[in-house]
């Protein structure tokens, strides 16, 4: 099992310091921060935005001390706000040359809304963050924004926001930056809480819809027919979104007349306004996507309707693959037909997402067009590919890792082989949102294996890279389904699990709480070296709240269990704990000897950061002793051992000691440099600590 207690005996982990550039005087090197290059693609064919074009160009030439920052294009699904903001931004980049950002914040659909804590996450991974020096507060996550954005010029461009608060903690407070946000909503607060400029877009003027039939399908074909092209124009709703399908459609069918596809479309436009319950944007344009539905190849109609199923954020090939229990080729195949058709946009190189009024129409013509059965089987069968793919990224990322016997469902399809640690990891970064949007959508239909068994096989990631917001959720949805079906088991798991983050958020009596309920359960109904996990994971909860012969106790009965069960991981976790108990009460004897035993382990297994974190609590004992020049070479090394490992809050408590020493041999200077580097690393992860000196 992992390393689920070590996190508790932080020393000085009390509040948040929030990171600054200078800390004590001393100057600190700030990593080389890349230009990121976000936007979308700029469309090819651009019409009737002349004024609004104008608009923007006039808002950009405004001083940056007196310019409204942040600037508002807002209008019906559809009416092509991205697509202005696009190539407004493509046309303007270079005055920009610290980079672009772009977000599609999804605020209006109902499974697949961004909130900004999400946003923020991604937004700080395009500025170089690693994953894992993510903070975990929101709070802390916009301050590290605001702080990298400072000074420089940037343009930020927010799509399909649905409310002022998706938005609020993007706001860079740089007056060098733009950003560029669309919205059905008016976002009224913003603009008179923070002067946000706003100009609305409405759907195209008759003639310049027809216009934009003329440049896109052929002028030929338009000018032969004005009088059906005019019909058209009028069916599409004037909307930009659905004058690009129809003349897509048009190029497809080289001899297809546009009055025979206004005549189809009519009659389809009938038969689907008896469906509609407002009027909105969808109902207009309803007809035009099913007029392309139904135009696709039976294969690929199916495989878009399943999409709809799916409630990520996106989707990648093999996940595609799987929903629709189709090859890869084939899938590959299919996916390229409903680009082709603009049904679905390849954002990254395989991975797809729907634009959100499509997305919408695919899931109705899922609940249309496939059975109840076939729809609860295709979702069953994605559930199935991330859990499968989940549990073998895990293997590669911990190898060591002992595992809950799970009930597996059979692998439904193509899962990708893991060569190593790293492509393990950018897997589940890749798929983080999927896969707490699969455990969300797996309790909601009441598949409640899946939503238990996920967030266990995500364990392995969510130590490695700390997401306390994600394990949480995760946890708190496996915990209820793990409760309706009754399974201790996985509840017990889940509630272990869940006290690591936790601690890590100091909350140390919610997590002695949980262990409390997950002895008992372990005791009952699971193996032996579970419950030696929980009760060295009680004891580190009784150490972090002063208990300190509760917690000795706790971590004894780990041990022996663990060594009896021949289970080397879990006896070396529990020796590292008992040594920093022995540590706080001097016994340093045998605080030394369990590390030499602790280490003598992790290098066999060949863990170089459980290598790195015990060489730095060697440190710590041995500059208590005062053996301080042996006690520096250990945290010296232990500190390259996390760099190269990109363990950061390793790397923040290796600094934190060393400054420790140097404050303790006169050399203040050095001591100062390493806190406001260990600073900086614990405001990068969203710990809570405290930095004495």
């Amino acid at each position: 099992m992992g390393d689920g207690a070590s996190n508790v005996f932080s020393g000085n982990a009390r509040n948040v310091v929030q990171a600054q550039h200078i800390y004590g005087g001393v100057h600190l090197h700030q990593p080389e921060v890349p230009v990121p290059r976000q936007l979308p693609q700029r469309v090819t064919h651009f019409t009737d935005r002349e004024a609004s074009l104008t608009a923007l160009d006039s808002w950009l030439a405004e001083p940056s001390d007196s310019a409204a920052p942040t600037w508002l294009i807002v209008g019906s699904g559809g009416v092509g706000k991205t697509s202005l903001a696009a190539f407004w931004a493509h046309r303007v980049r270079d005055s920009f040359p610290d980079g672009d950002l772009y977000v599609d914040l999804r605020g209006y659909h109902v499974n697949r809304r961004r909130d900004a804590d999400e946003a923020l996450d991604e937004v700080l991974r395009a500025l170089g963050v690693p994953s894992e020096r993510l903070p975990v507060d929101a709070a802390a996550k916009a301050t590290m924004y605001r702080t990298m954005l400072h000074g420089r010029r940037m343009l930020i461009v927010l799509d399909n926001a649905a409310a002022a608060e998706q938005i609020r903690p993007l706001l860079p407070g740089s007056p060098d930056c733009r950003v560029l946000v669309t919205s059905r909503s008016h976002l009224t607060s913003l603009t008179t809480r923070e002067g946000a400029g706003r100009m609305s877009l409405d759907v195209l003027p008759p003639d310049r819809a027809v216009e934009l039939l003329r440049r896109t399908a052929g002028a030929d074909r338009v000018d032969a027919e004005p009088d059906a092209t005019a019909e058209l124009a009028h069916y599409c709703g004037y909307l930009p979104l659905a004058l690009r399908i129809a003349a897509e459609r048009l190029v497809a069918g080289a001899q297809l007349r546009i009055a025979d596809l206004v005549a189809e479309l009519a009659d389809e436009r009938e038969r689907l306004d008896a469906l509609a319950i407002d009027e909105d944007e969808f109902t207009t344009v309803r007809a035009v996507f099913s007029w392309s539905y139904r135009s696709l190849a039976p294969e690929a109609a199916r495989l878009f309707r399943l999409l709809g199923l799916a409630e990520g954020a996106d989707i990648g090939l093999d996940a595609a693959a799987a929903l629709a229990n189709i090859s890869r080729p084939k899938s590959r195949r299919l996916l390229e037909s409903l680009t082709g058709a603009h049904l679905l946009d390849e954002h990254q190189p395989q991975r797809y997402r729907f634009h959100d009024l499509v997305g919408l129409y695919a899931a109705e013509c899922a609940q249309y067009d496939e059975s109840a059965e076939e729809r609860d089987a295709a979702v069953r069968r994605l559930l199935s590919w991330y859990l499968h793919a989940t549990i073998g990224a895990s293997w590669k990322a911990e190898p060591s890792f002992t595992r809950l016997p799970m009930q597996l469902p059979d692998s439904p399809g193509s899962v990708p082989e893991f060569t190593d640690r790293p492509t393990a990891l950018h897997f589940y970064d890749a798929e983080r949102a999927n896969l707490l949007a699969a455990v969300r959508q797996a309790a909601d239909r009441g598949e409640h294996v899946f939503a238990w068994q996920l967030p266990v096989a995500m364990f392995a990631f969510m130590l490695a890279r700390r997401p306390v917001a994600y394990w949480l959720e995760s946890h708190r949805i496996g915990l209820a389904s793990a409760a309706a079906l009754g399974d201790e088991l996985a509840e017990a798991w889940l509630l272990t699990s869940d006290s690591i983050p936790r601690s890590t958020l100091q909350q140390h009596q919610v997590a002695l709480a949980e262990l409390q309920r997950a002895v008992p359960l372990w005791q009952r109904s699971g193996p032996e070296w579970a419950q030696a996990w929980a009760l060295r994971d009680l004891g580190g909860a009784y150490y972090a709240l002063g208990r300190d012969e509760e917690a000795n106790e706790a971590l004894e009965r780990s041990l022996s269990m663990h060594v009896e069960l021949g289970d080397e991981w879990g006896e070396a976790t529990t020796l590292s704990a008992l040594a920093k108990a022995e540590h706080r009460l001097h016994q340093y004897d045998e605080a030394i000897r369990h590390l030499q035993r602790t280490i003598e382990i992790r290098r066999s297994h060949g863990d170089r950061r459980l290598e790195g974190s015990c060489l730095s609590e060697i440190g710590l004992v041995l500059g208590a002793t005062g053996r301080t020049g042996e006690a520096v070479e250990h945290l010296e090394l232990a500190l390259q051992l996390h760099r190269d490992v990109e363990y950061s809050y390793g790397e923040a408590l290796d600094r934190e000691r060393l400054a420790d020493i140097w404050d303790t041999t006169g050399r203040p200077v050095q001591a100062r440099e390493q806190r406001g580097l260990a600073a900086q690393l614990y405001d990068e992860l969203g710990v809570p600590h405290e930095l004495a000196g």
